[in-house]
């Protein structure tokens, strides 16, 4: 069971800068109160009253940006009010208004219990006063006010506590608001991460069963028929197991991927190769039942990661075969800064402006649910795009015209020294 005797009713430091600033200015109220009644009046006594007020500005404008715990400032501060209190004199009004600060302020940022002591270790000084030091009786309760230099002095003083009291409230409110609306968007995004949980759960046990179920299948039939089945049929059967065993390893990639991006733990082996070819290879397996035309030139030799420059080109074929159309086009174009720019075009319905970005989240797809035209678990595009970075490039999506979309990514034509070194002969020419 939570002690609420032992937190604070809002979190200190949610408010840390505007407190204190609402209490520095208190004080330095006060404090041009009493200089400029001193200076109009010439009474030098009220300057005494100065000691306290300056004591609660340093530590206010030290507690606005120093401090975890408002404890040490609210000791401070309820001291100085009680020293200034029992310089003043018996003026029950004043002391009223003090002790109604000090219990605001105290049982806002403070646990109850330290706020309780403080609170009455305040009255306990006050009535010490009281008592001790001007043998009052109940009848002086009525006074709220002093007259002269104390009345103007208590009025303004007054005043400064109840602007104080409110503007705390009104912060408190606010921050209790701001409090409100995170819960609620924190609860928001917490149901939309159990539903992607389950939509990627329901998605991938998809994905996996199908594949599985077609090598099991045709392995079966291998084995209980392999003397009665022709040549070609077994050749067949190898073929989709193998295409269906490469799905099944490209997928599991593609998941296992995404923690050793994220976490900063992805190895990447820079080598040095022909663009082109890559590209051609890719296209070769991912795009067997359909056309596509490449326009890189030759003798593009690029430094990257081969194996997640392949992997970037797949996902991004495979995107474009599902949703592209029926023409696909892979190109290039030279880029400044050393970087090389790899098209994959189509010419499918493109992409709507207000799904352009969603579409790089993981697991996100136009598509979802019984509503799902293709095969996927919304991993390719995003996990591309994080490829890409942490090579040092980029991925991004760009309209086609008159239809269908672009995805392009950028890669390095330098190797990371002579990057280094163009970088700097740039820098220093400039």
């Amino acid at each position: 069971m939570i002690d609420f005797s032992a937190r604070a009713p809002i979190a200190y430091t949610e408010i840390q800068r505007s407190y204190n600033t609402g209490r520095a200015f208190g004080a330095i109220a006060f404090v041009l109160l009493i200089v400029g009644w001193a200076i109009v009046v010439g009474d030098i006594f009220v300057l005494i009253f100065l000691v306290p007020a300056m004591a609660v500005v340093a530590d206010a404008l030290y507690r606005r940006t120093h401090g975890v715990s408002p404890l040490p400032g609210e000791i401070i501060g309820t001291t100085m009010i009680v020293l200034a209190l029992m310089l003043r004199g018996p003026a029950p009004g004043i002391h009223g208004l003090s002790i109604v600060w000090i219990v605001v302020s105290t049982a806002l940022v403070l646990p109850l219990r330290q706020a309780a002591s403080l609170v009455l270790y305040a009255i306990s000084m006050s009535a010490a006063t009281f008592v001790l030091f001007y043998n009052t009786d109940l009848a002086f309760i009525g006074i709220v006010v002093g007259t002269g230099a104390e009345g103007i002095i208590d009025a303004g003083s007054a005043i400064v506590y109840v602007v104080i009291t409110i503007s705390l409230v009104i912060r408190v409110i606010r921050v209790g608001i701001e409090s409100q609306d995170r819960h609620i968007e924190a609860l928001a995004q917490e149901r939309r991460a159990v539903e992607l949980k389950n939509e990627f759960v329901s998605m991938v046990s998809h994905e996996l069963r199908t594949p599985l179920t077609v090598i099991s299948g045709f392995a079966e039939t291998l084995s209980d028929s392999w003397t009665s089945l022709a040549t070609d049929d077994i050749d067949e059967f190898l073929g989709m197991m193998r295409d269906e065993s490469t799905h099944l390893t490209n997928l599991v990639e593609d998941i296992l991927v995404i923690p050793r991006l994220e976490a900063g733990h992805l190895k990447l082996t820079v080598d040095e190769f022909d663009l082109a070819a890559e590209v051609h290879t890719v296209a070769r397996v991912v795009l067997r039942h359909q056309s596509y035309s490449v326009v890189i030139p030759a003798n593009i030799v690029v430094y990257t990661d081969r194996t997640r420059l392949r992997q970037i080109l797949r996902n991004l074929l495979e995107n474009a075969e599902k949703y592209g159309g029926d023409e696909l086009l892979i190109s290039g174009e030279l880029l400044e800064n050393g970087l090389y720019k790899v098209e994959v075009s189509d010419n499918g319905s493109g992409v709507d402006e207000q799904d352009r970005q969603r579409i790089f989240n993981h697991f996100e797809q136009l598509s979802t649910g019984d509503a799902r035209l293709q095969q996927g678990v919304g991993l390719g595009l995003p996990i591309a795009r994080m490829l890409s970075r942490a090579m040092g490039g980029d991925l991004w999506y760009e309209e086609r015209f008159p239809v269908g979309a672009r995805f392009c990514f950028s890669v390095h034509l330098l190797p990371a020294a002579q990057r280094k070194e163009a970088s700097e002969s740039a820098a220093s020419t400039a």
